[in-house]
């Protein structure tokens, strides 16, 4: 019977982030097999090489050769490098419903000759000087290799146009993607082979550091929401950190998303202790807010489980951020001394 997976909690175990070779089940692989047969469905190439290619490189106990012979021909055929276009996905974030969005440049970096523009989108001021808006920022690429969470923050910008709700409650800017080079070429570094993401608050020189910690030292952000995947998950998790509200938070967004992926409820995860799917505490050098102001922000990171489809990726992400600024509506009041 083909394994299946309810909502809320994942199939087993992986191994952790010491083990050598992250390994899978005889279940969980056979998940993999259906998810990447999705996704080559779905018309995904460039993800479906790069899940394969890491099986083809040995991250984990099964390989290429596992995977039924349409598959591996497919990944044969897409060639040995894949490389995507970031001009194409600024046009994306350029077309973002104008009457919500401005789409501003904030830096520019240069790499083998090319020029790459950095992007924010921020929602427009509410007309009446009586309207308060909660600032709130949405960070995704910082790894150029995890897609997911630049397409469900262009997604999120989507509904959040749609909903008068929150175009009314909320002063939103999302940075869809730091790591426009990474993206380009499918890496988890930028084009100077750093991961960005043990870069900030250390006085890196990466350009894409300095745009970044510019922007949020400009900005008073009453909360800060991220996006990322983790290919050795089997499962949703989420890190909450900062504010006692970021659990509080994160807690119903794993749930609602969990309809579409399940939850990681290891007790280790990433390295760290985590419950429920919640870790407390970040890496050095990773991206998040800036304690400035009355308060302290809540700083939340969505991870998605990278070994499944990239469509489910991304919509167990959108869903993630909708539900948290939908939440911090109904909890905010109480969080006013928390």
């Amino acid at each position: 019977m083909e394994p299946k997976l309810a909502n809320g909690l994942a199939l087993g175990k992986l191994s952790g982030n010491d083990a050598g070779v992250t390994r899978l089940t005889p279940e969980q692989f056979a998940i993999v097999v259906r998810e990447v047969e999705l996704m080559l469905g779905e018309g995904e190439r460039d993800e479906t090489w790069r899940v394969l290619k890491m099986f083809a490189d040995g991250r984990f106990n099964h390989s290429l050769e596992d995977f039924p012979p349409a598959l591996q021909s497919e990944f044969r055929s897409l060639g040995p490098l894949r490389k995507k276009d970031y001009s194409s996905l600024a046009a994306t974030i350029r077309d973002l419903r104008k009457d919500v969005f401005d789409v501003q440049g904030i830096g520019r970096l240069n790499f083998e000759g090319r020029e790459y523009e950095l992007l924010k989108t921020a929602s427009r001021p509410a007309l009446s000087p009586y309207a308060v808006q909660v600032p709130i920022c949405l960070v995704a690429g910082v790894h150029g290799d995890e897609p997911d969470g630049i397409l469900a923050s262009l997604e999120l910008a989507r509904r959040f146009a749609q909903s008068p709700q929150l175009v009314s409650n909320y002063s939103l800017t999302i940075y869809p993607c730091v790591n426009p080079v990474g993206y380009e070429h499918m890496t988890r570094e930028n084009g100077g082979g750093k991961d960005l993401n043990r870069e900030f608050f250390r006085n890196s020189t990466e350009e894409e550091v300095v745009v970044m910690e510019r922007e949020l030292r400009a900005h008073e952000f009453v909360g800060f929401i991220s996006g990322h995947s983790d290919y050795e998950s089997f499962g949703l998790y989420a890190y909450a950190t900062g504010a006692i509200l970021s659990e509080r938070l994160a807690k119903p967004a794993l749930f609602q998303a969990s309809s579409v992926i399940p939850i990681n409820t290891d007790a280790i995860i990433d390295g760290h202790a985590a419950q429920n799917g919640i870790i407390n505490q970040k890496f050095p050098g990773s991206l998040g807010p800036l304690s400035k102001g009355a308060s302290e922000p809540f700083d939340i990171t969505v991870e998605t489980p990278n070994l499944f489809a990239l469509s489910k990726r991304v919509e167990a992400q959108a869903i993630a951020f909708e539900t948290i600024l939908h939440e911090y509506r109904a909890v905010a009041a109480e969080a006013v001394n928390l």
